[in-house]
């Protein structure tokens, strides 16, 4: 018969709450904090997390999702009308200037709607958008490098060459009236000059008519979401009949994806290990709080299991007793949760600014997320806690008979007893209360212990961070200078660092080596392939039917393929900067050996990539050192124009200088004195000699570097360089070894610092569990101590027996976190060396040694302190209290 009681069994559970004021107190405070740590380390994941969107879009230049690249006016259309598709902006780029007052900061001409402002950073915070012919609207550093003053209708004269991202034609030089403008970005890559629609399209006009194609525009969008941004820009491009997969399609439209969003990223990168390593930590963090939760709601039932017996016998059904613990939980939450998620929130407001500063990104780019996932995730894990804490008690006061709660105690009786010949003592009894209840014992040990395992993990991942071995990686000299054309990676005929500025340096600093990197002044050096090594490579990059397309417009001799190379030309001392993988460098310093190295592909920990893609130690190779390259028109041989068909294009070489080598060795050449791009003909190294020699060209250096003595000299070598290209004009720039160990050791810094607070958090968790064990464990034990009293034990015993209770919890929490340690240190320091190529194992157990005198602290001081509180009340009350 079903009876209808649910609101028996509500009053009756409120009415049970209400008997139990202390406890519930506990239990809120509980719930309480496990809501803290959710919410913190969500507040604070969030916030990094939006920290890092924002500084990686002000990187990027905007933070639209993603966007549909070089559409015709009918597509934006189409697209903007699309569901899937929630606004839209357009751009239309139809100039840049990267010379003179913007050579280090290049600047961009161009027309932005009003969405693509505000999503580019580019919105005016002073006038308004350009909106007639000759009104700009710039930000305030590109003003002073014009050397304009920030003031709305003041002339502007800008000099900039006309064109967009695949075509340009002239120098133009026009003047406007400045409309708008905004306070510059340090982090944005190009200085947004923004001009009118209507201008814009006058000069795409004049463009035309001088038989260059219509300017490229760009729509960017949002999409509905910001998860799966490619599927859903790519189904969108479906269902409209468009395809980004074919170039030669006439419905081909390029797709971009905003790789800022973390959303995207984890789309490309998500894997198992991802995903486990994710899962593995929520995990830990739920199990964090279902520790302490767990333990507050069995000591609870067991200190109410007589009372439950007594319903029992009037009716109350299993599962109405499983429902009335719950709603105690349920209401527990409705008090706990929302104080945990302010107090969490507040928690992590303070900390993210306190992460963000010891991050690599710096304070300045701080941002507090206000999410409502913070909130929503934080509330949902807590009460998932809370009822997964009181699912067991709850099944343990079902299952009690009337019977049985009446005489019910937490007590486990052995297999076999022992007769003493004399009394237990002090410790035997300490030890023997412990061993009442082994599964709480064992909670609160693994409680206690699990932060001190965790936080000796963190010290040991943190340790093994090897500055050396991450600076061998990053950077190989203590200073690089160069143009910014070099940084930038924009090839150019003329040196990128002159020999006066090299001359200005060595007498400004101090070094103990220096030289020089070099390439050639003529068209690129060029190799010939086989055919299907060259597929096999090309298609790693632009698939394999692209690469058997692009086969039309290569230089053929039999079965092998024209491909242009890098060839670096090194001064002897630099040769020293490399890693021989194999084979010797020797015969490059051999007269007439005509012997040459290849740069090999190599993944962070060495090992090479595609080394099937290589020629052979040993094998002759041949390089040609053309004077002069462009492509012909294969139907008449002559050189081709903008109106030649793509697939009658063919490059085309003249006055070769042809030189057969033998690849001596395989060598790493550090990415910073690299020419920090590649293309598929892979590098060679050679002495300069050699090259200048072979090529029978000029050499221009790339780059100058060198290494200081000592570290006064590096920071004197940092201050003049520092002061050499401080000037906006000035066309050099410098990278140094400084600043790169300053990143890392932010890196390393915000580890140590977000581990430290998770651990913190965990171990505040554990130390109340501790704290509730004990003083739950004191007072359901009121009478039995009454007792104990009443027959001869003295309140120093009592107290001693207490004191001797807690001293157990905590070395066997200490022995079993030192078990741990010792045991998770060396196998986590093979995982941590795989996972993190700058990783070196260092194992330690210092942070659990240190430990020890704390958690012998707590063991005293926690049970002295409620033996006080118990003092209070006398033997006879407290034994009339437990009838």
């Amino acid at each position: 018969m079903n009876v209808k009681n649910r609101a028996c069994i509500r009053r009756l559970s409120l009415k049970t709450l209400k008997a139990s004021r202390k406890r519930n107190i506990i239990a809120v405070i509980a719930i309480i904090l496990t809501s803290v740590l959710f919410t913190s380390l969500f507040t604070i994941a969030f916030s990094i997390n939006s920290s890092y969107q924002t500084y990686t879009f002000r990187q990027i230049g905007g933070y639209c999702h993603g966007t549909f690249k070089n559409v015709t006016a009918e597509q934006a259309q189409r697209i903007a009308r699309h569901p899937r598709v929630k606004s839209t902006g357009q751009r239309m780029v139809i100039g840049s200037s990267s010379d003179g007052v913007f050579a280090k900061e290049p600047a961009e001409v161009s027309y932005m709607d009003e969405n693509c402002t505000r999503w580019s950073y580019a919105e005016p915070t002073t006038g308004h958008m350009p909106q007639t012919d000759r009104e700009i609207a710039m930000d305030t550093k590109a003003l002073d490098l014009l050397g304009v003053e920030p003031q709305l209708g003041a002339c502007v004269s800008l000099t900039y060459m006309v064109g967009d991202k695949e075509q340009s034609s002239s120098v133009r030089t026009d003047t406007f009236i400045l409309a708008g403008y905004w306070e510059y970005d340090d982090l944005c890559p190009v200085h947004y000059l923004n001009i009118s629609r209507e201008y814009a399209e006058a000069i795409e006009q004049e463009a035309i008519a001088s038989g260059f194609h219509d300017f490229r525009t760009d729509l960017n969008v949002m999409m509905v979401s910001s998860l799966n941004i490619r599927k859903q820009m790519e189904q969108t491009e479906k269902d409209l009949g468009y395809t980004w997969e074919n170039p030669n399609d006439e419905n081909y439209v390029r797709i971009g994806v905003n790789w800022g969003y973390s959303t995207a990223q984890l789309d490309e990168q998500m894997d198992l290990l991802t995903f486990l390593a994710l899962l593995a930590f929520l995990i830990l963090v739920t199990f964090t709080g279902y520790l302490i939760i767990y333990n507050i709601f069995r000591i609870s039932v067991t200190g109410d299991i007589r009372f439950y017996g007594l319903l029992k016998t009037i009716g109350v059904t299993p599962g109405q007793l499983r429902r009335l613990i719950r709603l105690q939980a349920l209401y527990l939450c409705l008090v706990g949760i929302p104080a945990g998620l302010l107090l969490g929130y507040c928690v992590g407001a303070v900390l993210t600014p306190v992460v963000m500063a010891n991050s690599s990104f710096g304070a300045s780019v701080s941002t507090l997320s206000t999410s409502p996932l913070i909130f929503v995730g934080s509330s949902l894990f807590s009460a998932v806690t809370v009822l997964l804490s009181c699912a067991r008690p709850g099944r343990i006061a079902a299952k009690v008979s009337p019977v049985e709660a009446a005489k019910y105690t937490e007590y486990r009786h052995p297999k076999k007893k022992r007769r003493r010949t004399r009394g237990a003592g002090i410790c035997q009894m300490a030890l023997a209360s412990l061993g009442r209840n082994r599964m709480k014992t064992l909670l609160v040990i693994l409680s206690l212990s699990l932060s001190v395992v965790l936080l000796n993990i963190l010290i040991t991942f943190v340790q093994g961070f090897d500055t050396e071995k991450y600076l061998d990686q990053k950077t190989c000299a203590d200073f690089i200078v160069s143009s910014p054309e070099y940084f930038r990676y924009i090839g150019q005929e003329e040196p990128y660092i002159t020999q006066e500025a090299i001359d200005t340096i060595q007498a400004g600093t101090v070094s103990h080596l220096s030289g020089c990197g070099y390439t050639i002044s003529g068209p690129a050096a060029q190799i010939w392939m086989e055919e299907e090594t060259w597929i096999k490579a090309a298609s790693a990059h632009i698939g394999t039917d692209q690469a058997r397309q692009a086969l039309s417009i290569k230089s053929h001799n039999g079965d092998r393929i024209c491909q242009d190379t890098l060839i670096e030309g090194l001064d002897p001392s630099l040769f020293d900067k490399l890693t021989v993988i194999d084979g010797d460098m020797a015969p490059l310093f051999q007269e007439d050996s005509r012997a040459i190295a290849l740069a090999v592909d190599t993944d962070d920990y060495g090992n090479v990539i595609h080394s099937d893609l290589y020629p052979a130690l040993g094998e002759t190779i041949s390089v040609s050192y053309p004077e002069d390259a462009f492509y012909i028109d294969s139907r008449t041989g002559e050189k081709c124009n903008e109106n030649t068909p793509e697939e009658f294009l063919q490059y085309h070489t003249e006055g070769s200088q042809d030189v057969e080598y033998t690849v001596c060795a395989y060598v790493s050449v550090p990415y910073p004195m690299s020419y920090r791009y590649s293309i598929l003909g892979g590098s060679l190294v050679l002495p300069v000699d050699s090259l200048r020699k072979d090529s029978q060209q000029t050499v221009i250096p790339l780059f100058y570097l060198f290494d200081t003595p000592d570290r006064d000299s590096e920071e004197a070598a940092e201050q003049f360089l520092a002061d050499m290209t401080s000037d906006s004009l000035s066309d050099l720039m410098y990278e140094s070894k400084s600043s790169v160990r300053k990143e890392f050791e932010s890196f390393r810094q915000m580890f140590l610092l977000l581990g430290s607070i998770l651990c913190s958090i965990i171990e505040l968790v554990g130390i109340l569990n501790f704290f509730n064990a004990v003083m739950t464990g004191i007072f359901s034990r009121k009478k039995e101590f009454a007792v104990l009293q009443a027959v001869g034990m003295t309140g120093y015993q009592l107290k001693e027996m207490l004191i001797w209770e807690g001293l157990f919890y905590a070395f066997s929490a200490a022995a079993l976190a030192l078990l741990l340690s010792a045991t998770l240190n060396p196998l986590m320091g093979v995982l941590l060396e795989k996972l993190f190529w700058f990783f070196t194992p260092s194992a330690t157990l210092v942070p659990v040694l240190i430990t020890i005198p704390v958690f012998a602290l707590l063991g005293w001081m926690i049970p002295s302190v409620m033996y006080q509180s118990l003092r209070k009340h006398s033997i006879v009350d407290r034994l009339r209290e437990g009838e």
